[in-house]
């Protein structure tokens, strides 16, 4: 193995570790696309009214929520012959989503919302399904790369931060779609030379992350029994409960993607030049994830100065919280949107710490389950995260549906060229700042009553430690 590693005393090398990270990298590069953009792509191109939309999505999110648990067993329960758990669904997986997500960004002429929301339940169900596989097997690889949590942090971290690059890079398609729209081209191929792009193109990077090592070998002894005794250890896992929690409450913003609002209400000037908002919009989160970068670097240390991962979590929703409130009483008319932009970037200095530290903290989980239990159970607990990432995305989903709907949103009236309603120019800008503000609050309550102290914590990667060695758990 290269010298070079990640940590001092750690297993993982250096190259090992972008490898992993760039393949998370080309993954976001397709969910980043699918996250931020399917939604707008089915009102304004589909012109699928949104409260229809807003529900079929939501059931297919809520469903495929409750589908992780069952995938996270059975990845748990399974073993491949050469002793993986997860390594080959990353070589598996990644074309299949590419290809379905090039068939969801596809306009194939059917008539009615009731047709184009049958292709879009099915083909959504079979892209979450296949996609949790993946993204299951892809974050539990931190647990078993390394057995040393100064190491499974910095992994986290890493991916976190190429996670966030690509989505940075996803970032550029407001303005793609603005130059394109100037230049004549359709709406149908402009998502359509996405999808290729980054849905399919981001899949095939992604098969990168099957390069990285399973370290930590499942032996009989630390394997769960049955999907009884999986539930049963994640139910009993009370950091990971809280934290699930805390992400739907989240889910209670209500709030609507911010393509509508920077589409249809924002207008800025830029040296002299007026600009059309969807390049406010490029131009507003590209900052801020510039900034966003400072606060992933200094995750694993700012978290021993604040005393733990779920301190980091708190104060990233706390700041989350006031910058909104802040940017809100500002207002974002004129050139105030580049004071907005502004706040945007200072809040998301801690804001994208968040995804590094709720990784981690599941990663002790595990660690302290099997500490008590003598168990492991890495895939349903990674599977409770995307559980509820999922759910709170569903609650997002059909509350913006609706609410899109209630403000009076017509994507195929506008497109022949009629305005905005009134209610949605008058609403839209406390819902898309202040929502996520809400959901950020109610995020912070069940954090408070986590319980993990960093003496606990070295106690129990003593302890474990010791036991592999002497059963020979860990591979080089």
């Amino acid at each position: 193995m290269s010298e070079k590693m990640l940590t001092e005393g750690g297993r993982v090398s250096k190259k090992e570790a972008w490898k992993y990270a760039f393949g998370i990298f080309g993954q976001n590069l397709s969910c980043a696309l699918m996250m931020s953009w399917f939604f707008v792509f089915c009102t304004d191109v589909l012109y699928i009214e949104g409260k229809v939309i807003g529900i079929v999505l939501g059931i297919a999110r809520i469903w495929d929520g409750v589908n992780d648990p069952l995938m996270g067993t059975l990845i748990d329960r399974h073993t491949f012959k050469n002793g993986e758990k997860f390594r080959p669904f990353l070589r598996l997986t990644p074309i299949v989503v590419g290809i379905i997500v090039i068939m969801l960004f596809t306009d194939w002429g059917f008539k009615g919302d009731i047709p184009k929301a049958i292709y879009v339940l099915i083909f959504y169900l079979l892209y979450d399904m296949i996609f949790t596989i993946q993204d299951v097997s892809m974050w539990s690889m931190t647990s078993v790369m390394t057995d040393v949590p100064e190491e499974r942090e910095k992994l986290s971290q890493l991916g976190r931060i190429l996670a966030a690059i690509g989505f940075a890079v996803v970032g550029v398609f407001p303005t793609i779609m603005d130059i394109l729209r100037s230049q004549g081209m359709s709406p149908q191929k402009i998502y359509f030379g996405a999808a290729v792009i980054f849905g399919f193109g981001g899949m095939i990077i992604s098969i990168l992350s099957a390069s990285a090592k399973e370290r930590i070998h499942v032996t009989e002894e630390t394997k769960t029994e049955s999907f009884r005794e999986n539930l049963k250890m994640l139910f009993s896992n009370k950091i990971v409960m809280l934290v699930l929690l805390g992400n739907i409450l989240n889910g209670l913003s209500l709030t609507v993607p911010g393509a509508y609002f920077f589409e249809h209400s924002v207008k800025a000037t830029l040296f002299g030049k007026e600009i059309g908002g969807l390049t406010v919009m490029t131009i507003m989160t590209g900052i801020a994830y510039m900034f966003s970068g400072l606060g992933m670097f200094l995750v694993t240390s700012l978290s021993k100065k604040v005393g733990g991962m779920r301190n980091v979590l708190i104060w990233a929703n706390v700041i989350s919280v006031v910058t909104r409130v802040v940017a809100f009483l500002i207002g974002f008319e004129g050139n105030r949107i580049w004071i907005v932009t502004i706040l945007f970037a200072l809040g998301s200095i801690p804001g994208q710490m968040f995804g590094i530290a709720r990784t981690a903290l599941w990663g002790d989980s595990i660690d302290y389950m099997e500490w008590k239990t003598g168990k492991r159970a890495e895939a349903i607990t990674f599977a409770a995260q995307t559980f509820c990432d999922k759910i709170s995305t569903a609650l997002n989903t059909v509350i913006a549906g609706f609410l899109l709907t209630w403000l009076e949103y017509d994507a195929e009236a506008i497109a022949a060229g009629a305005s905005v309603s009134a209610k949605f120019q008058q609403w839209i800008w406390p819902l898309f700042m202040l929502g996520p503000a809400i959901g950020a609050a109610l995020y912070i309550i069940p954090l408070l009553f986590i319980k993990y102290p960093q003496s606990l914590k070295e106690q129990v990667t003593k302890d474990l430690h010791d036991r592999r060695m002497q059963k020979g758990e860990i591979a080089e």
